[in-house]
């Protein structure tokens, strides 16, 4: 088995310290969760490859977006904090992933894109893998946001069946609605809490049907940005008959977090 962990993690830039400047200290509960995520990954030592899905990298409609851009290079210095990364991406390793997904009829093209600075979706993880690990393992980044609920969940899936000989862990980033409360950046709507109550559920159950069922005016309402990375991690963590473990979850600034760890 290629996969030795696989995480969901929340990624608002006001928890990273340098950006929250105090008031990260209003989301206890999602810091206390990605610090028992870091705990437990950091027991397996780092994996040769991570996959990140993040839901702020370029997209493609109806297919699975690899970046492979050999150097990407950006952080969170548009939110106010000198925090920066430089990838050098495995692009070999990025083809043969989108190679295998198409064996299994997944849409997946590489593209490329040289810049984070617009993706927190991956830059807010990164920052505390590297606190984790002390150097990042090698980052192959990717949105899917172009995918449909079916076709994320498949996406999981093919992923289960990936081998190439190297250890791999994947981070499925997303945040859940964004409109929780009265104030919220998208406003209030109450179809956030029935929406967030689904997602928590479907993790701990290990199964996605909450979600694939739900109707769209129920997604569409919440205003969510996280839930294809859900289900790719649940397409991929049911297909080894795993079980998802919710560390927390919380909705502080009207935004729901929440941080889940699998490991076989």
């Amino acid at each position: 088995m290629a996969w030795i962990w696989a995480a969901l993690m929340p990624h608002p830039p006001i928890i990273v310290p340098g950006v929250g400047k105090g008031r990260e200290r209003e989301a206890g509960v999602t810091l206390d969760g990605v610090a028992g995520v870091m705990e437990r990954l950091k027991v397996l030592g780092a994996p040769d490859r991570i996959l990140l899905l993040s839901p702020h990298q370029p997209y493609a409609s109806g297919a699975f977006a690899i970046n492979g851009a050999r150097l990407i290079k950006g952080g969170l210095s548009p939110f106010g904090a000198p925090v920066s990364f430089e990838l050098h991406t495995p692009v070999e390793d990025a083809k043969r992933v989108a190679e295998r997904l198409g064996e299994d009829g997944v849409l997946a093209g590489v593209i490329e894109s040289g810049s984070l600075d617009r993706d927190q979706g991956s830059a807010v993880p990164l920052y505390f893998l590297r606190e984790c690990y002390g150097t990042l393992p090698a980052i192959i980044l990717s949105s899917p946001i172009g995918l449909d609920r079916s076709q994320a969940f498949k996406l999981g899936q093919s992923l289960a069946s990936f081998e190439d000989g190297r250890k791999w862990g994947l981070i499925a980033s997303g945040d859940l609605s964004h409109r929780l409360k009265p104030g919220a950046p998208a406003g209030f709507n109450p179809a956030g809490e029935k929406f967030d109550s689904a997602v928590v559920e479907s993790l701990k159950r290990t199964d996605a049907s909450l979600l694939l069922d739900m109707p769209r005016h129920v997604i569409d309402g919440a205003g969510e940005c996280g839930m294809r990375s859900v289900l790719a991690m649940i397409g991929m963590v049911s297909s080894f008959d795993g079980k998802i473990d919710v560390l927390s979850y919380e909705g502080p600034y009207g935004v729901g977090y929440c941080n889940a760890v699998w490991i076989p």
